[in-house]
C-alpha cells in the first residue's frame, strides 16, 4: 500500500512540473521588458518627448485666434445731450475677428528650439535605454540567482541522500552488533544538520523565485520549469576595445552627451534674445449692432404744428415745428474691415539680463563639460576595476570546477574505504563536507563570474544589443 501511495505521488509531481510554465533566461527577459512599471514609465515619457518634438511646438507655425464678444445692455435715458435717444435703450452687438500672427525673425529661436526638441527625445530615449539596461541586468543575476540556489539546493539534497544512507548503514551495523550507540548518534546527527540545510535552502530558492516574479512582474507565488543551466561561458576580452567601445556606446555618457547639447542650446537660446523680434498681423473684423429705442416713426404719427418764426420776417414764409409721438423701433447695422500690422521689438537694455543669463548658461556649460570628464574617468575606472576582477573570477571558476570534481571523485573513494572499515567515520565526514563546500564554491563562482561578466557588457553599452531580439 506504501508503495502504492509513493507511486501516486510521484505521478501527482510529475504532473505538477509539467504543468508548470517553461522559463528561459531570453523568455524572463521579454516578459520583464513587456510587464516592468519603471520600463513602460520611461516608454511612456519617451513616447511624451517625441510628441512635442515638431516644429508647431517650437513655433515655426502662425498663431490663429478667432475671437467672439457678444455684448447686451438695457439702459434708461434721460440724456443732456440732444443727439442722444431718450428713453429706454435695448442694445446688443456681436464682435468678431480672426487674428494671424507670424513671427518673421527672431535670431533663430526657433530654430534652436527645434533642436532642443530634438535633444529632448534623445535624451529620453537615454534614459529608457538607462532604464531598460538596468532591468535586464537585474533580470539576468534574478535568473542566475534561482539557477545558483537551485543548484546549491541539488547539492545540499545530494548531501542529505548521503547521509540519510550512511545513517541506515550504521543503524544496520549496530543491529549486526558491529558499531556502538556513539556511530549512531553521532551519524543521526550528521543526517539532521544536513536536513536543516536542505529546508534552509528551499526558503533562499523560494525567495529567489518570488524575487524574479517581481522583477518580471508576475504573480509572485508563480511557479516555473527553469530551462537554461548555470553555465560560464567564457569570453576573452581586450581592455583596450572594451574602453573604445566604452567611449562610443556606455549610455550613461551618451546621456551625459546630450545633456551637454543641451547646455550649448540654452546658451544659443539666451544669445537669441540679443536679436530683434519682427512679427507680422493679418486680421480680420466685423460686427453686427442691434438697437431698440424711441425713434420718429417713419410716417404718420404727428401730433402738433407750431410756428415758430418768419424767414426774413416774411409772414408768408413761417418756419414750422412739427412734433411726433416717437414709437420703439429697433435699428440693425454692421462694419467689416481687414488689417495687416507689422512689428518690431527689440531689447536695448534691461539692466544686463540677458548678458548675465548668457555669461550664466556659459557657466553651465563649462560645468557640463567638466562634468563629463568626471563621467569618463570614472566610467574607465569601474571598467578597469570590473576587468580585473572578471580576469580574477575566470581563473577561480576554473579552480573551483577543479577542485569540484577532485572532491567528487574523493568522496567516492572515502565512501568505498569506509564501508571497507579504511576509514572512520569522522574522516568521511570531513570528506563529504569538502565535497559540498567545493560544490557550492563552485556555482559561486560561476554566478559571481556571470554577475561581473554582465557588468561588463552594461558598461560597454551592449547589454540590450545582445537581447536585441527580445
Amino acid at each position: 500500500m506504501k508503495r502504492y501511495f509513493f507511486f501516486l505521488s510521484l505521478l501527482f509531481t510529475a504532473a505538477l512540473v509539467q504543468a508548470q510554465e517553461r522559463l528561459s533566461l531570453e523568455a524572463a527577459i521579454a516578459k520583464g521588458l513587456s510587464n516592468n512599471f519603471e520600463v513602460n514609465i520611461t516608454k511612456l515619457s519617451l513616447d511624451a518627448a517625441k510628441l512635442n518634438n515638431n516644429w508647431g511646438q517650437a513655433g515655426r507655425y502662425p498663431t490663429i485666434n478667432l475671437i467672439v464678444n457678444n455684448n447686451n445692455n438695457i439702459v434708461q435715458r434721460k440724456p443732456a445731450n440732444p443727439f442722444a435717444v431718450a428713453g429706454r435703450n435695448i442694445s446688443d452687438n456681436i464682435n468678431g475677428q480672426l487674428d494671424v500672427q507670424f513671427i518673421l525673425f527672431d535670431g533663430l529661436a526657433v530654430n534652436i528650439r527645434k533642436e532642443r526638441l530634438t535633444q529632448l527625445e534623445e535624451l529620453s530615449a537615454g534614459n529608457a535605454t538607462l532604464v531598460m539596461e538596468n532591468a535586464v541586468q537585474q533580470m539576468i543575476l534574478g535568473y542566475y540567482t534561482v539557477l545558483v540556489e537551485k543548484e546549491r539546493l541539488k547539492v545540499l539534497q545530494t548531501n542529505l541522500a548521503f547521509s540519510k544512507e550512511r545513517y541506515g548503514y550504521v543503524k544496520l551495523r549496530k543491529e549486526l552488533g558491529s558499531a556502538i550507540t556513539f556511530d549512531v548518534l553521532q551519524e543521526q546527527n550528521n543526517y539532521l544538520t544536513d536536513s536543516a540545510n536542505v529546508l534552509r535552502q528551499e526558503i533562499n530558492y523560494k525567495y529567489a523565485v518570488r524575487n524574479l516574479n517581481e522583477l518580471i512582474n508576475e504573480d509572485l507565488n508563480k511557479q516555473y520549469t527553469f530551462t537554461d543551466s548555470l553555465y560560464f561561458d567564457q569570453q576573452t576580452y581586450s581592455f583596450d576595445d572594451l574602453r573604445a567601445k566604452m567611449a562610443s556606446t556606455n549610455t550613461n555618457l551618451r546621456n551625459q552627451f546630450t545633456n551637454q547639447e543641451l547646455l550649448r542650446n540654452a546658451k544659443a537660446q539666451q544669445r537669441a534674445l540679443q536679436a530683434p523680434t519682427v512679427s507680422l498681423n493679418l486680421g480680420a473684423t466685423g460686427s453686427l449692432d442691434r438697437l431698440n429705442a424711441q425713434f420718429r416713426p417713419i410716417s404718420g404719427g404727428e401730433v402738433e404744428k407750431n410756428t415758430i418764426g418768419f424767414v426774413n420776417d416774411d409772414t408768408s414764409q413761417p418756419v414750422i415745428q412739427t412734433r411726433f409721438r416717437p414709437e420703439y423701433q429697433t435699428q440693425t447695422g454692421d462694419s467689416y474691415g481687414v488689417y495687416g500690422n507689422i512689428s518690431i521689438r527689440w531689447t536695448l537694455f534691461n539692466g544686463t539680463q540677458i548678458k548675465r543669463a548668457i555669461k550664466t548658461a556659459e557657466i553651465q556649460e563649462k560645468i557640463g563639460a567638466m562634468s563629463t570628464d568626471q563621467l569618463k574617468l570614472s566610467l574607465e575606472n569601474d571598467l578597469a576595476a570590473n576587468f580585473d576582477v572578471y580576469i580574477l573570477r575566470m581563473q577561480l571558476v576554473k579552480i573551483s570546477e577543479t577542485k569540484y570534481k577532485a572532491a567528487e571523485l574523493n568522496l567516492q573513494l572515502a565512501n568505498e574505504r569506509y564501508k571497507n572499515g579504511a576509514l572512520s567515520a569522522i574522516d568521511l565526514r570531513i570528506v563529504q563536507e569538502n565535497f559540498r563546500n567545493a560544490a557550492l564554491e563552485n556555482y559561486t563562482a560561476i554566478f559571481e563570474a556571470l554577475q561581473t561578466q554582465t557588468e561588463l557588457v552594461r558598461l560597454t553599452g551592449g547589454l540590450l544589443a545582445e537581447n536585441q531580439k527580445l
